[in-house]
């Protein structure tokens, strides 16, 4: 171990600290919670640190393993865009040299708040592997005569990705009960922890991407979609089925199959 990783592991161990202090310090224990906030703020002035330092600790980036030679495609950032959506993170593109394959690829990364950007990074390549394989399948029936389009076959099979997505939207929101759709929830809130939840997630993001430089969206101009393409698109994404499953430890996994 160098000495940076030596003090970056010293810090993370700090900050775990502090966060244990402040989570103490709401204790109803008024004593038990007066010491905690005292250590807490003992360890933010010895290690510099501010509160914000602390909670941002908590955001990170997760990159994609899968990459593109060109420009995502729009039915790959739309899918990205709705998982993005479920689970609260944030979805951007990035763009760089790859020493792998000589050339520059974009891949897609989620910012958030931790866990939720390792679990939004699972669904969205187990989806994009299961959509990719789908799209695949269509443009060869198209190719070969087995499916009809005024369209290219990979203009078609871009369409049919679309309305795959769309139809796939719903069962995200599914795996994530918002709200009063979750029992555990109505039971004890009326909805609005949650929303102070996200809104604080969502400005924890904000602040964590602060210094970063990100280009705007393009614009997608309106097409006229091959009408074959979409229905079979939402034909093959209703067939999807996501079942969420709870793994030790707390880390959520999904998975899938096909009806």
């Amino acid at each position: 171990m160098t000495e940076q990783q030596h003090d970056e592991s010293k810090l993370e161990r700090v900050i775990r600290k502090i966060k244990r202090c402040l989570a103490l310090s709401k204790s109803s224990n008024e004593n038990e919670a007066a010491t905690a906030m005292r250590q807490a703020q003992s360890l933010m002035r010895e290690y510099r640190l501010t509160e914000m330092d602390v909670r941002l600790s908590g955001v990170g980036e997760v990159e994609s393993e899968k990459s593109r030679a060109n420009r995502r495609p729009t039915w790959d950032r739309h899918l990205g865009a709705i998982i993005a959506e479920a689970f609260g993170v944030r979805p951007l593109s990035r763009r760089h040299w790859c020493d792998a394959t000589s050339r520059v690829v974009e891949r897609a990364i989620f910012v958030g708040v931790t866990p939720a950007p390792q679990i939004a990074m699972y669904a969205y390549e187990t989806l994009l592997n299961q959509l990719t394989i789908a799209r695949r399948a269509y443009v060869s029936q198209v190719r070969t005569g087995k499916r009809r389009s005024a369209y290219s076959p990979d203009t078609a099979g871009d369409h049919f990705a679309l309305a795959w997505v769309s139809a796939v939207h719903g069962k995200i929101h599914e795996l994530v009960p918002r709200g009063e759709e979750d029992p555990a929830i109505s039971q004890h809130s009326n909805g609005r922890d949650l929303v102070a939840v996200e809104s604080h997630d969502k400005a924890l993001i904000e602040q964590f991407l602060a210094d970063r430089e990100i280009g705007k969206a393009r614009k997608v101009r309106e097409l006229d979609l091959d009408l074959n393409a979409q229905i079979a698109g939402l034909l093959a994404g209703q067939r999807v089925e996501l079942n969420p499953g709870l793994a030790t430890g707390g880390e959520a996994q999904l998975q899938l199959a096909r009806a």
